[in-house]
């Protein structure tokens, strides 16, 4: 017993001495992650000092890098320690398993060293656009645009990877007025990864020297069948004050059926994917109501599936719709995670039945074919209930069906003749009409009062929104005349985007992105001449106030161009 408390007293002083050591802690956020995917990598320690870490060869750093201190609570000694970090953003370019770490923090003559995390990057769905299909063309230029895609075939259903890829012969700084790449039908897209950060990567390509970096990466999930184009996207790209716009090149897709002849408990699920089922624990009796689990897993259109069709035997009976749980996350694979459904069952017999396995089937796009996968089947037990009274549909229906007929009979009262009543009489018709016509007359009256009330107040809301644009263009004149460059600017661009929501969509507190913008307006037949004045009067208000300012007449003129620009629009 002595040994015993000596050695736990012994375990308990190494731990306080362990507390009290230097620290050094390397974490990578996440593990597991797509090419050019963002990771974030922190170093976290007790220890104040020059940090240090070693990175895998090709690793990109991003331009996000934080560092500072937090206090935690030892709750053994009841001592505030602090803890230095630094927190970094990069991505991996290549497909692998790396190495990061160990990190270093240097103090005085010491280094201490902490852990090394493994991190393993995707090969699957990555952009399939290699830097040799690059034309000459293309090469030539200061700067250009490309998107990627992670399959030209694909089928109906299945994900794909999406993004635009820019590449220059200088050192981007940053880039503005993006207009994304479009694809007609896909009503289904999500942003992955962080797809707005910049991270540049060195390439050299066919013996040019290349500064490239992907952004705007999408899933995205076409509907329909057939080739689909993805237009161009567009954007400024800066160096400092210089500006290099660009519009990329388009690519196509081409979106195949699924094979015919589906199996009956296909799902509508595209990838791969798996099935489990669990039931509620407890003992039952005839007449209880059990909940049955069905969780199906994996990754593809996940969230696009059906529920399982239940296989049944007699005296199982599903109550009402299921409850649906859905955990998934988008990335590179699709919907991935999970979606459960809970059934609840009824069973109205009694003794040991048997619960059928529940099937599911999905198409598998790689191995270009239906896929089956199943439970096992179970064995329960429920107890006999004497004041349980099973319903027989069969003696139901014909019980209702005999009732029907009970009905019609007594409707018929002996087969009389109804115009020998006053029922069919015309003085019944007149008595019974008169009001129903009265009261659709006064119904339809009523109506187009509420509807000339709705009108009337819609006028109003859009003739006060109509008059709050406007003194943004006034505010705008007032900036000016103050010299208040960088609110004229700004009010001048809220004007015309509250007037064009306006305009398009009738509510201007909708906030319209510019694409959506420059979309209907072509949809609306708007000519080319006054979509490019707009983007122009965009573009100037852009450049001035990330420091390109404008000569004096052009920018004094520029309210007003922006004015008669709307005027011609919304009047055309």
């Amino acid at each position: 017993m002595k040994n015993i408390f000596l050695h736990i007293v012994f375990c308990f002083a190494s731990f306080q001495s362990l507390a009290q050591r230097p620290l050094v802690l390397l974490e990578i956020d996440p593990k597991e992650a797509g090419i050019g995917e963002a990771l974030t990598i922190t170093v976290k320690s007790n220890v104040e000092g020059e940090i240090q870490i070693d990175l895998p060869s090709g690793f990109v750093h991003g331009y996000n890098v934080m560092n500072g201190m937090e206090q935690e609570i030892d709750y053994n000694t009841g001592k505030v320690i602090s803890y230095y970090y630094l927190s970094q953003t990069g991505a991996m370019p290549k497909a692998g398993t790396f190495k990061f770490g160990p990190a270093y923090v240097k103090k005085g003559n010491k280094v201490y060293r902490s852990n090394t995390v493994m991190v393993t990057i995707r090969k699957d769905n990555t952009p399939s656009f290699s830097g040799e299909e690059l034309t000459a063309k293309q090469l030539r230029q200061p700067a250009f645009g490309v998107i990627e895609k992670a399959k030209s075939e694909i089928y109906e259903g299945e994900p794909i990877v999406l993004s635009a890829r820019i590449y220059s012969r200088f050192e981007a700084s940053h880039l503005e007025n993006y207009m994304p790449y479009e694809l007609d039908g896909v009503l289904d897209k999500h942003e992955i990864g962080n797809s707005s950060r910049i991270l540049l990567e060195e390439k050299r390509i066919k013996n040019v020297r290349l500064f490239t970096f992907e952004y705007d990466k999408k899933v995205v999930f076409p509907t329909g069948t057939g080739k689909m184009t993805i237009d161009p996207f567009k954007l400024i790209l800066r160096r400092g004050f210089e500006s290099f716009p660009l519009t990329s090149s388009s690519t196509t897709i081409e979106v195949k059926p699924l094979p015919a002849n589906a199996p009956k408990d296909f799902i509508g699920a595209v990838g791969q994917y798996s099935v489990s089922r669990k039931i509620q624990e407890g003992s039952f009796k005839q007449g209880d109501v059990f909940t049955l689990t069905v969780e199906v897993s994996g990754h593809g259109n996940l969230q696009n599936i059906e529920e399982p069709k239940l296989d049944l035997p007699k005296g199982f009976i599903v109550y009402g719709d299921p409850v649906v749980t859905e955990d998934f996350v988008f990335g590179g694979k699709g919907a991935e995670g999970t979606i459960t459904f809970e059934f609840n069952i009824q069973v109205t017999k009694s003794g040991s039945l048997t619960l059928p396995e529940t099937t599911i089937s999905y198409f598998d796009p790689i191995k270009e074919k239906y896929i089956q996968v199943k439970t096992g089947s179970d064995v329960l037990e429920f107890k006999k209930d004497p004041k349980f009274n099973p319903v027989d549909d069969t003696k139901a229906i014909a019980q209702a069906e005999k009732s029907e007929e009970l009905g019609a009979l007594r409707m018929d009262e002996g087969n009389k003749d109804p115009s020998e009543t006053i029922y069919g009489s015309p003085l019944f018709w007149s008595l019974v009409s008169f009001p129903l016509i009265l009261a659709l007359l006064l119904g339809v009256w009523w109506k187009k009062k509420e509807d000339m009330a709705i009108v009337g107040a819609q006028q109003q809301v859009r003739k006060k929104a109509s008059s709050e644009v406007q003194n943004l263009f006034t505010e705008a004149e007032n900036a000016l005349r103050s010299g208040d460059f960088m609110n004229y600017y700004g009010f001048i661009e809220k004007g015309l985007l509250r007037s064009l929501a306006l305009f398009l969509v009738s509510d201007d507190s909708v906030v319209l992105s510019k694409s959506e913008i420059f979309n209907s307006l072509e949809a609306r037949n708007i000519s080319t001449e006054k979509t490019e004045a707009l983007k122009k009067i965009f573009s100037d208000c852009e450049q001035a106030r990330y420091g390109f300012g404008l000569a004096p007449e052009e920018r004094d003129d520029l309210v007003l161009r922006a004015k008669q620009l709307i005027q011609s629009i919304t009047t055309a």
